[in-house]
């Protein structure tokens, strides 16, 4: 801190006419706290007033990477879009089916010989189905299935054999898309866009949370220049009024005027309402910082008394080449990344719609087997015997006239192909603007910082020189003000450039898809942002 030995070095070369004080209202120490000394303080009791928490730069890229609601929730939609993922795949389950039927019809006969001599013909029905499908990585379709019918009535069975009569029947058929749908690419198509949209959200989680984080260290070096201009601010203040003190006792001794009096009044007022401006700035900081990295679900949170501690790193200029960090850019970025993703799922799209433009054509096969018998049992037998056994196989064509429906589905994929790769080449190109920038701001920044330390120093022996002018009567009140002004502006100036070259650093670091710190970056386990209890309780 340099307001310490600059504010004790002008109070040496005060009038000694201005030491003659009140006993009853004696002068304030001008003693600023240097911000290691309140880093080393303890925080206040909770009933002395508002607790303070002291945070360093990594505290708030844990808490941010812990509370920030939208990296929670993109967390959230990476696990359900994992679920997508068996969701898809599920189309490669085996189906067991059954069905199990009973019927009852009454009819009336015809009479004659094959009537039996009953008028009316009462039919009960048993049937039962059982079997296995699965649709293979071929895009073909195999079932397996038993069929089962009981049926007996009230017929004599002289006349009309087997009462009751028990059928069973087995199948065996297998389909395959020989153009229009099949093969491995059309099958697994849904599987493929599934595990590529789980890598763009994960990439989208990449972005979200150095984006929070990017947000967060800002705030957080804004709210550290907010505190240091608070101090600038009541530097001001009191070297204001110092002056005026000094100048009401020459006024009372006749060797000021009234004017320079009301002059430093005026000064006093307008430095003051820079004071509190700087106070309200730094609640407005602190709301900032806490609305980044706290849940706000308890009130305390809101009562803290955010204390950055971090010291702003030193200027040096940046050895690096803009082409070697767009080359990390291109490797790390979560955006190149997920437009590569979006470009890839586009390709898989206009591949599907490209082969479905072809014709069906399936290839149908089918075996079978089937026995009656009195009872069921005994039909079993000769049915997996193959006693009675058939076959077919056959081709199934479909040419859709016009055929609107797939060759405008394969010019809007053809398209969104060739808008994916138009947008990744742009985003690219916005990302090499972005890092060029990021470079050249932080050397620029670099240079300021230094710049901005020599200008306060001069600052400094330009407001000491005139103070001993001012005690000599070689100059007047209105040439110091103006002077404590132009320090004032040089202090601000430098925190702002030291603080400003710190967020510098950060970003050159996010906009190359690093982490904050400059490290490759590493995603929190997924199975931490599962939520305890259903949303739906």
């Amino acid at each position: 801190m340099v307001l310490t030995p600059l504010f004790l070095a002008l109070f040496a070369f005060q009038d000694p006419v201005s030491t003659a004080q009140d006993p009853a209202n004696p002068t304030e120490s001008p003693v600023l706290t240097d911000q290691a000394e309140q880093q080393a303080a303890p925080a206040p009791a909770a009933d002395s007033g508002p607790r303070t928490l002291s945070l360093r730069v990594e505290d708030v890229v844990r808490l941010v990477l812990e509370h920030s609601p939208a990296v929670r929730q993109a967390h959230l939609r990476t696990l359900a879009s994992e679920g997508s993922i068996t969701e898809a795949s599920g189309i490669f389950d085996p189906v067991l089916f059954g069905e199990l039927t009973y019927s009852y019809s009454e009819r009336e006969n015809a009479g004659g010989f094959f009537s039996g001599g009953v008028s009316n013909t009462h039919i009960r029905s048993w049937q039962g189905q059982q079997g296995i499908r699965q649709t293979l990585l071929t895009g073909g379709t195999l079932s397996v299935s038993l069929n089962e019918t009981y049926t007996e009535d009230n017929q004599p069975t002289r006349f009309f054999g087997f009462n009751p009569q028990s059928d069973v029947a087995f199948s065996a058929s297998f389909s395959q898309p020989l153009l229009r749908g099949g093969w491995y690419t059309s099958t697994t198509s849904g599987i493929r866009q599934a595990e590529l949209n789980y890598e763009s959200q994960i990439a989208t989680l990449r972005q979200t949370a150095q984006e929070d984080l990017q947000r967060a260290v800002d705030a957080y070096w804004d709210l550290a220049f907010a505190l240091e201009d608070l101090e600038v601010k009541e530097f001001s203040l009191r070297l204001g009024e110092e002056l005026k003190d000094v100048t009401e006792a020459k006024f009372r001794v006749g060797t000021a005027a009234e004017v320079e009096v009301v002059q430093t009044e005026a000064d006093i007022a307008a430095r003051r309402d820079a004071l509190i401006t700087a106070r309200n700035l730094v609640e407005v900081r602190r709301d900032a910082l806490r609305a980044l990295i706290f849940r706000l679900e308890e009130i305390q949170d809101w009562e803290l008394s955010l204390l950055p501690v971090s010291e702003p790193p030193p200027p040096d200029t940046v050895d690096l080449r803009w082409t070697e960090a767009l080359e990390v850019a291109r490797q790390f970025r979560p955006e190149l990344r997920n437009g590569r993703i979006l470009l890839e799922q586009a390709r898989l799209g206009w591949e599907v719609a490209r082969k479905n433009l072809l014709p069906k054509l399936d290839f149908t096969g089918t075996v079978n087997s089937s026995a009656t018998r009195e009872q069921l049992p005994e039909a079993y037998s000769p049915t997996f015997d193959f006693t009675a056994a058939g076959y077919s196989v056959g081709l199934v064509m479909e040419i859709p006239l016009g055929n609107r429906t797939f060759t405008g589905a394969e010019r809007r994929s053809r398209l969104e192909y060739f808008l994916a790769h138009r947008s990744l080449r742009d985003q690219e190109h916005a990302i090499a603007g972005e890092v060029r920038d990021a470079v050249r701001t932080v050397n620029y920044l670099a240079e300021r910082v230094r710049i901005t330390l020599r200008a306060r120093e001069v600052a400094e022996r330009q407001l000491e020189a005139e103070q001993r002018r001012l005690k000599e009567g070689a100059s007047t009140n209105f040439q110091v003000l103006q002077f404590q002004e132009d320090l004032v502006v040089a202090l601000s100036n430098e925190k702002n450039a030291q603080l400003e070259y710190a967020k510098a650093l950060t970003r050159l670091n996010t906009v190359q898809g690093l982490n904050w710190d400059g490290s490759s970056p590493q995603l929190p386990e997924l199975e931490d942002y599962t939520p305890s209890d259903s949303p739906l309780e």
